[in-house]
């Protein structure tokens, strides 16, 4: 698997902040586990509706089609989801704000830049899998700044899916 740090290599030492290419996108490792690495699409894209379902369609599962052989599903059996409060906060930091996830922040996600995204080049808010606290109309999201925040449900903002890429791949 070809990963970018300052130059183009090929390795099966797959590390935080490693990036590879899908598609016209650019993804980020964020964390190693056992079952594999996770990455985070570094661009947002647009579903609207049932993001969920959206997130599983063959239309935007085809954009990962040059790296699907290699990812594995999440305990859900979902190939692509989106990122926890928790991973992108540190989950002490607004318990006013939402109910608090089990999930532990992502390294990277300590600098603002990082929770940041854009598409088309324009900066853009982005949702995360969380509800807004004691609500289920509203659902928490990250603002064009790096910052927590909360929106209606129906707004039509970004999406930045997080996938897993199997550890036997990176080792092959």
């Amino acid at each position: 698997m070809k990963v970018e740090r300052l130059i183009e290599i090929e390795t099966t030492d797959i590390q935080i902040g490693d990036r590879i290419r899908i598609d016209h996108y650019t993804a980020t490792c964020h964390t190693v586990t056992p079952k594999g690495a996770l990455f985070l699409l570094d661009q947002y894209i647009y579903e609207r509706g049932d993001l969920r379902n959206a997130l599983q369609s063959e239309e935007v599962l085809n954009i990962f089609k040059d790296i699907r052989e290699y990812m594995v599903s999440f305990e859900n059996g979902d190939l692509l989801r989106i990122p926890y409060y928790g991973e992108m906060f540190d989950n002490n930091d607004r318990d006013d704000f939402v109910k608090s996830d089990s999930n532990e922040q992502w390294p990277l996600m300590t600098d603002a830049h990082n929770r940041t995204a854009s598409r088309c080049g324009d900066p853009e808010w982005g949702w995360l899998a969380n509800t807004f606290r004691d609500t289920s109309t509203n659902f928490c999201c990250v603002s064009t700044h790096g910052n927590a925040n909360y929106w209606n449900a129906s707004a039509s903002i970004g999406v930045r899916p997080a996938f897993l890429i199997a550890r036997e791949s990176i080792l092959d």
